[in-house]
């Protein structure tokens, strides 16, 4: 289990206190007749479209008629005709912020477009939906938004769909202006992010997605790829996404990517990795052993960071967390330390975590304590997590296995 996103996922979410909830936070049986009948439209779509993109080797089809395309800069647009009023959009994003901050502003941008159509100002909005999945082994978030245009006169209600993947070398966001076709929408974006992936190199020994839950409500995913270099170091890739409703009408996102090397024992080599929340950079630091210290340098919230911390010793790498929980449910022992290094809990100084069996626990073999976080969740005899809870006070993070590849042991 790679205990870095544990500890970035909590901290993004410590400082909200939410009900828990199902993926629709609107009840659609207190809204009008006519909205819940709009509402459970859904369509068949014969036509079928061409999308090719010499640079990523795409080249196939996708569900719905292209009626548009475009594409400059490392930014390619379709208008995709499927039968209904409103056709669906998608991007494709070379440079982008990551799945949760780019579909809100995506969302954004339609918004306006919706107000520049129909002449009206949009004077509500309301969280109508938010989810994780996967596509295959591409994990996806959606974000859906009810919304209110007026000018004075008659209103416009409307929900905007929206669903982002992010694939190896870019991003597809896809959005539907129109009530209903939630199915519909979902199939054509899954046709469009299957051309993307398909031909996507696949050298990971190991690779694991979790849906992430806070306090029961899908909000967000995990995301972990390995694979071995030449000199038979392990790569460790891991991007996390999360969007967070804080009231009705807002939602907190959040991207981070962690790019870092490990030795084979699970050891740290270096690191890097960022956070974006809410369309900013929140954090940039990078770590690396250097004259026999731990150096870390980077921002957080636009402060320079240059520090070196006061461990010198073994790192504990995300691989090696896999390979902490096998060798201790293997063992005699009953508990094992760590020093582990996160820029999301103190980028200035190491975390010491225990790792410890547990036996009279129906739901978990393993538990983690880290400062005031603990970790629990069944392990298997390769150190995977199946299903995992952390918590701190009345937080309640949960990870639940999505897609998986290999194991741990390259």
């Amino acid at each position: 289990m790679n205990l870095g996103k544990v500890t970035s996922a909590l901290c993004l979410s410590a400082s909200l206190s939410l009900p828990s909830m199902a993926t629709d936070l609107i009840n659609l049986k207190e809204l009008p007749e006519w909205i819940q009948t709009a509402s459970a439209r859904e369509a068949t779509v014969a036509q079928r479209g061409k999308v090719a993109i010499e640079q990523f080797n795409v080249d196939g089809e996708v569900i719905g008629e292209v009626v548009h395309a475009e594409g400059e800069d490392g930014t390619w647009y379709y208008n995709f005709n499927i039968g209904t009023a409103s056709p669906v959009e998608c991007y494709v994003f070379t440079e982008f912020d990551g799945a949760a901050n780019s579909l809100h502003s995506i969302i954004e941008y339609s918004l306006s477009g919706a107000e520049t159509l129909n002449k009206k100002e949009l004077t509500d909005k309301f969280n109508f939906a938010v989810d994780s999945g996967v596509i295959g082994d591409t994990p996806y978030l959606l974000l859906d938004t009810l919304y209110k245009l007026s000018d004075g006169k008659a209103p416009v209600l409307g929900t905007l769909k929206g669903l982002a993947a992010r694939t190896n070398d870019t991003l597809q966001v896809c959005v539907h202006n129109e009530m209903g076709y939630r199915s519909t929408f979902f199939e054509v974006f899954e046709s469009f992010v299957n051309l993307f992936t398909k031909t996507e190199a696949q050298p990971e020994f190991f690779e694991m997605v979790h849906q992430i839950t806070l306090n029961g409500m899908a909000v967000g995913y995990a995301r972990e790829k390995y694979s071995v270099d030449s000199d038979n170091d392990v790569h460790q890739l891991t991007d996390t996404a999360f969007l967070i409703p804080v009231d009705a009408n807002n939602v907190m996102r959040s991207d981070t990517l962690n790019d870092a090397w490990s030795r084979q024992d699970g050891s740290l080599i270096n690191g890097y990795e960022h956070n974006i929340e809410n369309g900013e950079l929140a954090s940039e630091f990078s770590i690396e052993f250097k004259d026999e210290s731990w150096l870390v340098s980077g921002q957080m919230q636009g402060k320079e960071v240059n520090s070196t911390l006061e461990y010198n010793g073994w790192l504990l790498s995300s691989i090696g967390s896999y390979r902490a929980a096998a060798e201790l449910l293997a063992s005699d022992e009953t508990s094992a330390e760590y020093q582990l290094w996160t820029s999301q809990a103190d980028p200035t100084s190491a975390m010491k975590i225990v790792v410890s069996k547990l036996t009279d626990d129906n739901n978990a073999n393993i538990k983690v304590d880290m400062g005031p976080m603990v970790l629990k969740y069944h392990s298997d005899e390769q150190g995977v997590m199946h299903n995992g809870v952390v918590m701190q006070g009345g937080m309640e993070l949960g990870f639940a296995p999505l897609y998986s590849k290999g194991t741990p042991q390259p």
